[in-house]
């Protein structure tokens, strides 16, 4: 027989539809009743209902919230709403959201009994045991989907793989992809609300509001990555136009979660991406990014766009010192890191006078070494047993200079250790080292990016350290050593361009020919066909 859960905040209207249905010739069974959401999510978990009733106004928890996780959590369970007059748009968002149908306040028995009646036809035996079989495969589906995408964030999953993801119903069919954080501003519920709820109803809910919206403008596979954090990977034809349009859909979520459910959550963005390995790196910018709504405040988009334009802000009235103290990090100089972390924070306290925003600043300042530390990949040498965040919340505790300033001697001087015992792993300096990879894997796809995890350096630091060893950028450098070799292929080998271009690290022939001419002033063939021109004139000469 089928099942049934009431679910109202007025005990006496619950009583007189579970009366209406105890009268009614007809098979369906009140099996519990709950006064929101919250007291509902518990009795679906206990009893397992076919069918709920639900008016969609409701304390804590109300009609829209709950059918959001019911649809991710209990895809088999059907629900039907019940709304006044003035609440239509909800229930036009309920019959959205998959609701069978809605019983305008106040309904007639016989409107009850007819919706009924119809639905139970749809709840035969047969239709039970197919619905049942389709559940179990669609959760196991979910599992393994949630480990393929979980993995594509911690880097484990690579282009060769394409199989694994149309198993599970993950397409990438446009060249770029950029990764999405939604995290819950705690600030924005009371304890009293969110302590009654499990704390992962607001992630189901987030992430089935979030796919929802995305489907209706992107391309994009929503989860969720742990109970306070939701991540989309969206994907896109045009890298420039991917912005603004996130932009706009976080604008118009934020809003709406706003209106509808009364919290507020902040996203962080990380920079689109052309390969699934690197969905890892768009994953990390995007954590880093939201960690600054410690700093700015939430219910936003944080972007790598939003952090640059921080960092701009931060050197602007205090580069010199910045600069230096960086430096002195990553040289090991622990007697002049204190010094100088002595001197920034002084120099903090001094220039502004509002405590929260001499707070700010050294957050700041130790979020700029936590990406250094990210980079190097020392963080868990580095902050041991506890995270960035609660060194951040940490800073906020200090009501004194001198209490900050040994604080931030204590991290920065851990972090310059760390950073000086992974170096003295090296025989040779790190731009030896780069300079020797690069003679031998020229050919090879290689980026700063991938040289300043090689040797332990931060990208901006190899690059003005290259630059001071070498009297050239590094990317200068590699260019001049794949035209090098290009010349010397085109000049004693028969081979295609096209094949010289490929063996020379080159991403396309097109590329190729464009830096050969900036170089020699002259394309491949015609720097081969000027060379036999010249042979074939000292031949004729002699």
């Amino acid at each position: 027989m089928p099942s049934l859960l009431i679910v109202d905040d007025e005990g006496i209207f619950r009583k007189g539809i579970q009366v209406m249905i105890a009268e009614m010739q007809g098979d369906w069974v009140v099996i519990a009743e709950a006064k929101d959401g919250i007291e509902a999510l518990e009795k679906i978990e206990q009893q397992q209902p076919d069918l709920i009733i639900t008016d969609i106004k409701m304390p804590r928890m109300d009609g829209i919230q709950l059918q959001y996780i019911i649809k991710e959590r209990y895809p088999q369970i059907s629900c039907v709403v019940m709304s006044g007059y003035n609440d239509f748009q909800y229930a036009r968002e309920s019959l959205r959201l998959g609701a069978k149908d809605y019983l305008m306040k106040p309904f007639e028995r016989e409107e009850l009994y007819q919706l009924l009646g119809k639905l139970q036809e749809e709840y035969g035996q047969g239709k039970q045991v197919e619905r049942k079989r389709a559940v179990e495969d669609r959760q196991v589906q979910t599992q393994v989907r949630q480990q393929v995408l979980a993995g594509l964030l911690n880097g484990s999953i690579h282009h060769a793989e394409p199989e694994l993801l149309e198993n599970v119903g993950i397409r990438f069919p446009h060249p770029y992809i950029s990764c999405l954080i939604a995290k819950l501003d705690r600030e924005s519920v009371t304890d009293e609300r969110f302590y009654q709820m499990d704390p992962s109803l607001f992630s189901t809910y987030m992430q089935q509001f979030i796919q929802e919206s995305i489907n209706s403008t992107l391309l994009g596979h929503v989860f969720i990555m742990n109970d306070n954090e939701v991540v989309a990977l969206i994907n896109e034809a045009d890298a420039e136009s991917l912005f603004p349009k996130i932009e706009r859909l976080t604008d118009q979520i934020r809003k709406e979660i706003r209106g509808l459910s009364n919290f507020t959550i902040t996203f962080g963005l990380g920079s689109p991406v052309k390969d699934l390995e690197s969905i890892s790196r768009s994953y990390k910018e995007a954590g880093l990014a939201l960690l600054y709504r410690l700093v700015i405040g939430g219910d936003r988009l944080l972007s790598s766009e939003t952090v640059a334009g921080m960092k701009m802000e931060r050197t602007e009235w205090q580069s010199a010192d910045w600069n230096s103290l960086n430096q002195s990090v990553q040289e090991g100089n622990l007697a002049e890191v204190e010094l100088q972390v002595r001197e920034f924070v002084t120099s903090v306290c001094t220039k502004w006078k509002d405590p929260e925003i001499i707070h700010q600043q050294i957050c700041k300042m130790l979020l700029h070494f936590y990406e250094l530390a990210v980079n190097l990949t020392v963080v868990k040498m580095w902050l041991q047993d506890t995270d960035v965040k609660h060194v951040l919340l940490d800073v906020y505790s200090y009501s004194s200079s001198k209490e900050l300033i040994e604080r931030c001697q204590k991290l920065l001087g851990d972090l310059t250790v760390c950073i000086s015992n992974r170096q003295k792993k090296f025989v040779a300096s790190p731009i030896e080292l780069v300079v020797r990879y690069v003679e031998e894997r020229f050919a090879e796809p290689i980026t700063l990016n991938m040289m300043a995890e090689i040797v332990y350096l931060s990208p901006s630091y190899l690059s003005s350290l290259f630059k001071s060893k070498q009297g050239q950028s590094f990317i200068d450098f590699l260019t001049e050593k794949r035209i090098e070799k290009a010349k010397q292929m085109l000049l004693y080998s028969d081979e295609k361009i096209q094949v010289i271009s490929d063996s020379t690290g080159f991403s396309n022939i097109r590329h190729f020919n464009r830096v050969f001419k900036s170089l020699t002033n002259r394309t491949p063939s015609e720097f081969r066909d000027g060379h036999y021109s010249e042979v074939h004139t000292l031949r004729k000469d002699h």
